[in-house]
């Protein structure tokens, strides 16, 4: 890079975070060899096979290497559980760390933002981007991208009681469908990964791999952005740590935010954009007064309902000799579960509390109970859970900053369950699942339900149970929502309103959040953050 007085490096453009947008946008900016890109990276590199091999990661020890382990808030919503935020550190973000699930969402959340104000990111203007995205390896009804950067496919080692499963569904009324990202509505299918191969498809692998020989982009990592520096209103540079010590670069065009949901807004609110009383109350000089910095938390609350099976299943593939086994079927032929993604099916359905409308209910569903510890997979109970989530949840959390400086921890608030329609939801959705899992041919596998443990027709034991239980599902998104109103942090274009030269885009700009996992949209914001800088060069 081109050195500067005062700088330790200069750019046409910076992008702040690796993961599954930045990577997009650095990429795709790069492409154009008169385009300098510097692409900053707080984790290390992503070379562990710990995270190539999809299972992998159940044998990583040292997670504060690899993510970051945000401690949340108690959340009086669920009695005063406080979650760990887990999110990617790393080369590729979180999505080298995932359940590799791809996810595109239905074409009626995004026609939802584009009925909000925000022209372009309904379902016809965002679902070229999809396909640009993908390289889909499997048969469709529906046209799906070939050619794109991120290897898709059907997970190819589904437990061998998803098909019972998938027909109880059907006998349930939940239609079965082939390619699970073509559904319109209420449907459920396998799920699809980010696998090629039977390897993980990072947004590292799928977009840097290609684009690290390119001279005009340059990767710094273990690199930690503070704060974003201005001349005249205009976003200029970045300070930052670099290692252990106190690094400044240069952008002549532009910044890009991709540091993610939590990371963000923190980023924006360090740099004088956020809540004006609350920044002055932390002695941070206000730039911007934008009150809905870090608000707007939206996540998709999720539980397990577990069944004991009279098949084997992942709950005991801790044991040595059984693992074994596993690595060399993986080694030998791709297969088995050590390709398992974080769910063997994925979809949508209704709860009965909206019949009307779009399914208001995600469902995931594998071979395994709910993972606290280690030693959920050395039961010698075989488990299969069944995990209703909300779709589209009411609930509303918020993240703010403990302090001015970077060591600072972020205080983060998921109120997961604060509106009373989304325990109704969950609650609705356990009844549901239930059913399913009684419902033939699947009901021949069942022997007893290991949770939750009381009368499903008692609403009020029933509500204990979700308020309990119910999890994250580290979709965490919204808190720099673009959107028309003057309320919103970001434009159409993801332009930070009052100010210029600064743009975010990572799952922290989803106005509403969809109703599948976060990754594949993720990208797609990517990659139009990488199109508005091009043509607004």
């Amino acid at each position: 890079m081109t050195e500067r007085t005062a700088f330790d490096a200069v750019a046409d453009v910076v992008v702040v975070g690796a993961g599954s947008a930045g990577c997009a946008v650095a990429a795709r900016l790069s492409e154009d060899p008169s385009v300098r890109v510097l692409l900053l990276e707080a984790g290390g590199r992503d070379g562990t096979p710990l995270f190539a091999v999809p299972g992998g990661q159940v044998l990583v020890r040292d997670w504060n290497r690899y993510a970051w382990r945000y401690a949340c808030a108690a959340d009086p919503t669920r009695g005063g559980r406080a979650d760990e935020w887990r999110r990617g550190r790393i080369l590729g973000g979180s999505s080298t760390i995932n359940g590799l699930i791809w996810a595109l969402g239905l074409p009626s959340d995004y026609d939802a933002w584009a009925r909000a104000g925000l022209p372009g990111w309904g379902w016809s203007g965002v679902a070229p981007w999809f396909r640009r995205v993908e390289r889909y390896a499997d048969e469709s009804p529906v046209e799906r991208g070939r050619e794109g950067p991120v290897a898709v496919e059907q997970f190819r080692s589904p437990h061998p009681l998803m098909p019972d499963l998938l027909a109880s569904f059907a006998t349930e009324g939940v239609p079965v469908v082939d390619d699970i990202n073509a559904a319109a509505g209420a449907a459920v299918g396998v799920v699809q990964t980010n696998q090629r191969r039977g390897l993980r498809q990072s947004a590292s692998a799928a977009y840097l791999g290609a684009a690290r020989g390119r001279t005009n982009l340059e990767v710094w990592t273990d690199c930690r952005a503070d704060r974003v520096l201005f001349e005249g209103g205009r976003a200029s540079g970045l300070a930052l740590r670099r290692g252990d010590r106190q690094a400044r670069v240069a952008a002549r065009k532009e910044i890009v935010l991709c540091a993610g949901a939590i990371a963000s807004p923190l980023l924006l609110m360090r740099s004088g954009i956020g809540p004006g009383g609350l920044l002055q109350s932390l002695g941070i000089p206000l730039l911007v007064d934008a009150p809905d910095v870090g608000r707007h938390l939206q996540e998709h609350p999720e539980l397990y309902v577990e069944y004991e099976v009279d098949v084997p299943t992942y709950t005991r593939h801790r044991q040595w000799l059984t693992m074994a086994g596993i690595g060399l079927q993986w080694a030998l032929s791709r297969r088995g579960p050590a390709t398992s993604p974080g769910s063997h099916l994925l979809g949508y359905a209704h709860s009965g509390r909206t019949p009307e409308g779009p399914p208001d209910l995600l469902l995931f569903a594998g071979p395994w109970g709910r993972l606290e510890d280690a030693l959920a997979f050395t039961r010698g109970t075989p488990v299969f859970s069944l995990s209703p989530s909300v779709a589209r949840p009411r609930s509303r959390g918020e993240i703010r900053p403990s302090g001015p400086h970077l060591e600072d921890p972020p205080h983060i608030e998921p109120n997961l369950l604060a509106d009373a329609e989304d325990v109704r939801t969950l609650m609705d959705g356990v009844r549901l699942v239930d059913r399913i899992a009684r419902a033939a041919p699947f009901a021949r596998h069942v022997r007893r339900r290991l949770a939750p443990a009381v009368d499903l027709g008692d609403d009020a034991a029933l509500e204990r149970f979700v308020r309990d239980d119910a999890s994250i599902c580290y979709h965490a998104c919204g808190t720099c929502r673009m959107g028309a109103d003057g309320a919103a942090v970001l434009d159409g274009e993801l332009r930070v309103r009052g100010v210029q030269g600064l743009r975010v885009a990572d799952t922290s700009v989803i106005p509403a959040i969809p109703s599948g996992n976060l990754n594949a949209p993720a990208i797609m914001i990517g990659e139009r953050a990488a199109d508005f800088v091009r043509r607004a060069a």
